[in-house]
């Protein structure tokens, strides 16, 4: 058993919903195969975000082009991969026994089956602009009003503070100071679901070792192979991207 507050079968599944981000370099390397294919690479998505010219001479002139590309690459992964780092905690603690992740759409990330704790969970403090902290505040508020029974927390993982991890009364400018209504971060979120004050770090060390078993049961095929290949694939193209892609950015 890799951890106790969930099955091996379940934390897989929640490893495998990440790791499935990575089927992006598949489909990019397809999606620059046709282009190729078609004569024009800049039909290809790694090319769907507009680029900016001037910095891309910079890193080619310090990094060289190949390098570039594969920056390029794995940025685009990269992000993929960060939006799905939120719901990869809601999904492992949705899975704790007396907790039901409630998905997208049902007005809060998290709730324990009394519906006496209620969390809306995020990954990073800076995850929400402050705009959308005030509606997280508000969903929190008008929910704990119709259960008087209710503590609703705003949960983020990775906090931005001097106390790594913690709980307080979400005290916020514009709103009313409301016990019920609090926040939380770091391991305090996972303690609160589990019960166990260690169960983050429990989840964080044995992540390595559920990553390699479900990439070998899926047969995974290593990501840096595929950015090789990708890359590869660009060895004709290098110079034509460099002079094009100002026309692309700046031409009608």
């Amino acid at each position: 058993m890799y951890v106790e507050f969930i099955s091996d079968e379940y934390y897989k599944d929640c490893v495998r919903y990440v790791l499935d981000s990575f089927n992006n370099a598949v489909k990019l390397k397809k999606s620059l195969s046709e282009a190729i294919a078609k004569g024009d690479v800049f039909k290809s998505s790694l090319f769907n975000n507009v680029v900016d010219p001037f910095k891309m001479i910079f890193e080619i002139e310090k990094i060289g082009v190949k390098e570039w590309i594969r920056k390029e690459i794995l940025r685009q992964l990269d992000k993929s991969v960060e939006q799905k780092m939120g719901e990869f905690h809601q999904r492992i603690l949705g899975g704790v026994k007396g907790w039901t992740d409630l998905k997208v759409g049902q007005g809060i990330d998290l709730i324990n089956n009394e519906k006496t704790v209620l969390i809306e969970i995020k990954n990073k403090y800076n995850t929400c602009s402050d705009s959308a902290q005030k509606d997280v505040r508000r969903k929190l508020e008008d929910l704990t009003s119709k259960n008087h029974l209710a503590t609703a927390y705003w949960a983020y993982v990775i906090a931005d503070s001097k106390e790594k991890s913690g709980e307080a009364i979400w005290i916020k400018k514009g709103f009313n100071k409301i016990n019920s209504v609090k926040r939380v971060w770091g391991e305090r979120v996972y303690e609160i679901v589990t019960g166990d004050p260690d169960a983050l770090q429990k989840i964080y060390t044995s992540l390595p070792e559920v990553i390699k078993v479900v990439t070998k049961e899926d047969d995974i095929k290593d990501i840096a192979i595929i950015i090789d290949e990708i890359v590869d694939s660009l060895d004709d193209h290098f110079e034509n991207i460099q002079k094009l892609i100002y026309k692309q950015v700046f031409k009608n």
